[in-house]
């Protein structure tokens, strides 16, 4: 058996400056109780290759700015919900995590609120 501290941070208010843009762990670090930070990772590449797509390289600052704002809510919601260690203790819908789609959200508005 090992022991191990487990550390999070609360979500941060920006993720780029420039041409740098944080992802994954390094944005949105969870604690391991919803195992979703290796799906939110994903789900960035996949936001973040869409918003490349639509601005281009020649205007990452608007490609990130985009990418920022869809994906902060919900990944701030699933850190918040993986600290509270809340998840499925009580039979919940969990279409808000689920059924949501990287490859087809609309990047003109930010991610719906996640419900708990």
């Amino acid at each position: 058996m090992h022991k191990w501290a487990i550390a999070d941070r609360d979500p941060m208010p920006r993720w780029s400056e420039g041409r740098v843009v944080l992802m994954g762990d390094a944005a949105h670090p969870m604690t391991p109780t919803m195992a979703q930070g290796a799906a939110q990772a994903i789900e960035d590449a996949m936001v973040m290759s869409r918003c490349l797509a639509r601005f281009g390289f020649e205007d990452v600052a608007g490609a990130f700015g985009t990418f920022e704002a869809h994906r902060r809510a919900r990944t701030a919601q699933i850190q918040r919900t993986s600290h509270r260690n809340v998840w499925m203790r009580q039979r919940t819908d969990g279409g808000w995590l689920y059924d949501y789609d990287a490859g087809t959200a609309p990047l003109d508005a930010a991610a719906p609120d996640a419900a708990e």
